[in-house]
């Protein structure tokens, strides 16, 4: 072969391993660019984040929450919630805890409060009974108030005659509708007391122009002073004045008797505490501002606790002596004594004691009588002594007149103190006595 053949074979050779390498390198370059562009994709993977609850929060808060969490805000939109605070936010997108790549935007709805109540229209509410008009006035949501039922001939007893916004007017949802209830011209209606505390219960039914009174009960499921049943059913028509008694709860029977306290002569709140104090009820007759002149259990009684014990309030005028009742018996002769009457401008009042009906000494005595300690302070007395015959009458009167001073004190418990002309007697066997001003 000649050199110039040779020559143009080497050429040819080279351009064809040129050729293979171009190609081989054009090879390599395409496997370069698919590896790099799964490791463009490997780091997207990479810079993926969790995406921040922020919903509830301020509008402020959740954007701080969002922009900390390597994320933007996107859009913030504003609607009505009746749930959401005005100014917080009521939803996120993308939702809480998804990922979403670092830097995205996060859109907000944010509340702008509670919308606006709808319109409706008030319902005509006459003639309907008080369930079927606060019935009707929910179904359009608005709210029915009850106020007082009132004497009219317009409609049945029982009946709505008038409302507060006339039937067919505007109204916002939400807004008080008051009506009123047809009473019969002189009656009322009976409340409901039962499940109401005593205090409460006599409040409601006198509210209502109606009597008042109790009576007490052990029970084992009402609580103490709650008011268990009442003698007319709530709703029922009755005449204005009409007193409606209730029982109220003493709570479950004690197994203890109590002693009944001396209360006579405390005033009333005085008096409510001892009894209160000792286990027992307490009611009142009489004037509040006064003081106990009687009690319905005597003193030392031995009764089931919780017993309800009434004491008698009375006011003593100024110019007028109480008038009492002393029976008993005391010293030897166990003679009686009892005061008879008084009451007159002067300040007398009689004295008498004897051994018997027709027989012993009668005393009128002129002074002050102090009815918080039951005390006569007298002078001038005008002394009558007697002798019964044995027909039970008075066989001989003698009236002397003295000008002894002294004084009587009476003792519901401990009997009676008399001092006369300076010489003093006690006497303390059996008393018992009535006292009312």
């Amino acid at each position: 072969m000649g050199k110039t053949a040779l020559l143009k074979k080497s050429l040819l050779v080279a351009f064809m391993v040129a050729l293979v390498v171009g190609a081989l390198a054009l090879a390599g370059c395409s496997c370069s660019s698919a590896a790099s562009s799964k490791s463009s994709s490997s780091m997207s993977a990479s810079d993926a984040m969790t995406v921040p609850n922020v919903v509830s929060l301020a509008q402020p808060d959740a954007e701080k929450a969002i922009v900390a969490a390597g994320f933007k805000v996107g859009t913030v939109k504003r609607d009505a919630s009746d749930t959401v605070r005005a100014g917080c936010v009521i939803s996120q997108d993308p939702t809480a805890t998804t990922s979403a790549k670092a830097g995205s935007s996060v859109n907000l709805v944010v509340s702008s409060g509670k919308a606006d109540p709808k319109s409706v229209t008030v319902p005509d509410l006459k003639g309907k009974t008080q369930v079927d008009a606060e019935k009707a006035l929910a179904d359009v949501k608005l709210v029915g108030v009850a106020s007082n039922p009132e004497e009219t001939d317009e409609v049945a007893p029982g009946q709505v005659f008038k409302q507060s916004v006339a039937a067919g007017s505007t109204a916002k949802e939400g807004d008080k509708i008051a009506f009123t209830v047809a009473l019969a011209p002189g009656d009322v209606t009976v409340p409901d007391v039962v499940g109401k505390v005593r205090e409460d219960a006599k409040g409601i039914i006198t509210g209502a122009n109606l009597g008042f009174d109790y009576t007490t009960a052990y029970n084992d499921d009402v609580p103490e002073n709650v008011v268990i049943s009442q003698s007319v059913a709530a709703g029922t028509q009755v005449k204005s004045g009409t007193t409606i008694n209730v029982v109220v709860s003493l709570g479950p029977k004690p197994t203890q008797d109590v002693k009944v306290p001396d209360v006579m002569t405390y005033s009333w709140k005085d008096a409510e505490a001892a009894l209160l104090s000792a286990g027992l009820q307490a009611r009142y007759t009489g004037d509040p501002s006064g003081t106990v002149v009687a009690q319905d259990i005597p003193a030392g009684t031995e009764v089931a606790q919780g017993t309800l014990v009434t004491v008698m309030l009375e006011t003593h005028k100024p110019g007028q002596n109480p008038i009492m009742n002393f029976i008993g018996n005391y010293g030897a002769d166990k003679a009686q004594v009892h005061v008879e009457s008084s009451g007159d401008s002067n300040g007398r009042i009689t004295v008498r004691w004897a051994t018997s009906p027709t027989e012993g000494h009668k005393w009128v005595m002129t002074g002050a009588f102090d009815p918080n300690s039951l005390t006569l302070t007298y002078s001038n007395c005008v002394k009558t002594s007697y002798t019964g015959d044995q027909n039970g009458g008075t066989a001989n009167e003698t009236t002397d007149y003295t000008d002894g001073s002294g004084s009587i004190t009476f003792h519901d418990s401990t009997g009676l103190s008399l001092t006369w002309d300076d010489q003093k007697e006690h006497v303390a066997d059996g008393m018992t006595f009535n006292y009312a001003s």
